[in-house]
């Protein structure tokens, strides 16, 4: 598996020997300058980790800060659920994937329940039954939930999909919190819910004392947020990548808005015949681990990239975003270092274009000189 940022699973069971001493060896390539099975640090996606170090930028550290576990899981799972929630219907819309690794279709039942985030009753419930075949299956349900309770700044309100399927006496779950929320920049204003709101935002590249990657003490990575919370911020961006779940499941907690990076939008890749698959990658497993929260209301691109085949790339990449999530605002790139502003910097959910709305925006526009972009077209950061 290529990158350092998010999770990966690799089915060991053909491996296994049953009732023998069994080995797991885990090998982690951390990039140089020089290769390494053919990789180096700078066509990867990297953040920004130089060698030699810099300031204003990170040391080229690396190593597992993740958990490793072996889990023992049913032949047919749920690999993945994806929830999104209207806050006008309140239709939740479910979509599960289950895995079969078998060679032929089983017979299962799959039942999806929508509840309050901590503790309650379920409020709906939806049962399927089908054949699963072999590989992948994915099973979309719709349930409505009467007057949901909205997301906010100042109320954040949860709720919890559960999704199980069984196969004759094997269950396997899956859960995951969501909320009804909507936001998106409307008639030249933020707006959260249909109401208008000022940004008040910090940033991070999630770094620590000490440990630099994963703090001495686990509790500076949640003291941080809950300080910017109490200070008055409203939105923290993780800059570059780094926020972990963790983070993530309090942002969700305190009602703190996350415009969220992947390790692909800084500092630029070399152009290789990977970078496209790399920064595809990057991204694309960023939106599947953290596209239930609902704190997560921006997916940002790229910071600081000026035009070139990397950015290009990230222009043409929106399809893929689109679908892996549509519920989203996208931002291309922060701070427009392109000089382009024919190109719009974002686009709002449900959107499949790139909307010139800031700054001196707008189709046909003339091209501005990339040193002068953030005074000149005021772009939102």
């Amino acid at each position: 598996h290529e990158g350092g940022e998010t999770p990966f699973e690799l089915d060991v069971t053909e491996a296994i020997r049953a009732g023998a001493p069994n080995l797991l060896a885990v090998r982690v390539l951390n990039p140089t300058h020089e290769r390494i099975d053919g990789i180096v640090l700078d066509e990867t996606p990297r953040r920004c980790k130089v060698m030699p170090y810099r300031a204003g930028a990170a040391y080229n550290h690396g190593g597992i800060t993740g958990s490793v576990d072996l889990a023992i899981v049913p032949a047919v799972r749920v690999l993945d659920v994806f929830v999104r929630a209207d806050t006008q219907t309140g239709v939740v819309r479910v979509q599960a994937t289950v895995r079969n690794p078998s060679q032929e279709a089983l017979r299962g039942r799959l039942t999806i329940g929508i509840a309050p985030g901590t503790v309650g009753d379920t409020l709906k419930t939806d049962l399927v039954e089908q054949d699963f075949p072999p590989g992948d299956t994915v099973v979309e349900s719709l349930l409505v939930i009467d007057g949901p309770e909205i997301w906010d700044l100042s109320t954040p309100h949860l709720y919890r999909a559960d999704v199980s399927v069984a196969v004759g006496d094997s269950v396997d779950e899956k859960s995951t919190r969501f909320g009804f929320r909507d936001f998106r920049f409307e008639n030249g204003y933020f707006r959260l819910n249909g109401r208008r709101i000022f940004l008040r935002s910090s940033h991070t590249v999630n770094h620590f004392p000490i440990g630099l990657q994963f703090p001495h003490d686990p509790d500076l990575a949640r003291r941080d947020l809950l300080n910017a919370k109490v200070m008055g911020f409203n939105m923290v961006r993780f800059i570059c990548g780094g926020a972990t779940p963790e983070q993530l499941d309090l942002c969700d907690e305190i009602g703190l808005l996350v415009y969220e990076e992947s390790y692909a939008s800084w500092f630029e890749m070399v152009n290789t015949p990977q970078m496209k698959g790399r920064f595809d990658r990057a991204i694309g497993e960023v939106i599947e681990r953290d596209r239930n929260h609902p704190s997560v209301v921006v997916w940002g691109l790229l910071n600081e990239i000026q035009d070139g085949p990397l950015f290009r790339h990230a222009v043409a990449s929106l399809p893929l975003v689109r679908y892996l999530d549509d519920s989203r605002l996208v931002m291309l790139s922060s701070g427009r270092w392109d000089g382009q502003p024919d190109i719009g910097t974002l686009s709002n959910p449900g959107s499949t274009e790139w909307e010139a709305s800031l700054g001196v925006e707008a189709p046909g526009a003339a091209r501005v000189g990339w040193s002068n972009v953030g005074g000149a077209m005021g772009y939102f950061e």
